[in-house]
């Protein structure tokens, strides 16, 4: 009897341990990438910063939606193919009555390939905005500004999509 009673207490320690180890995997492994306070140099909740100046729009669109596992580093080493990029240039609103209207152009939609890299050539310096949709995704903008003074040439566009987690995917960065 004494020696069934003391397996039972080995395997409800095992149990017990188990428990434990599986729930420090799932926080690490799992959460902490959502539970993460900084996203690209910034902290979550802060104002969107000013829009970066580039001299060329070219570069690559990595990303992929790999479930509840949402680490960066594993995100990025998949293209996003399918992936659409269409770019509009700014031109120079009109006000009506205090009422602004803003005017712009297509300038181009480019479908990611299987390199995950584009390039939308020499643009005339400007404000430009950017519409990334992931196939089968919601959209994300971004804004930027082609300056030739700039020494960014590259950008990087991580368009995982990241439904749980503020800061997974959607980023924007430049080289």
């Amino acid at each position: 009897m004494r020696r069934l009673i003391k397996r039972l207490l080995i395997a409800i320690a095992v149990a017990i341990a188990a428990v434990i180890a599986l729930s420090v995997c799932f926080s690490v492994l799992v959460a902490s990438p959502s539970l993460q306070v900084a996203c690209g140099g910034r902290t979550l909740g802060s104002p969107d910063p000013a829009p970066p100046h580039i001299a060329r729009f070219r570069g690559e669109v990595v990303g992929r939606s790999l479930s509840i596992v949402q680490y960066r580093w594993l995100r990025r080493r998949f293209k996003a193919v399918g992936t659409t990029l269409s770019l509009s240039r700014e031109l120079p609103s009109t006000e009506y009555d205090g009422n602004v209207v803003r005017h712009g152009e297509l300038v181009a939609d480019v479908v990611i390939e299987k390199s995950g890299k584009f390039d939308f050539g020499n643009l005339p310096p400007g404000t430009y905005d950017l519409l990334v949709t992931y196939p089968g995704e919601d959209a994300k903008g971004f804004g930027f500004v082609i300056d030739p003074a700039a020494r960014n040439t590259e950008v990087l566009i991580d368009a995982s999509p990241a439904y749980y987690c503020n800061c997974c995917g959607w980023t924007f960065e430049v080289h």
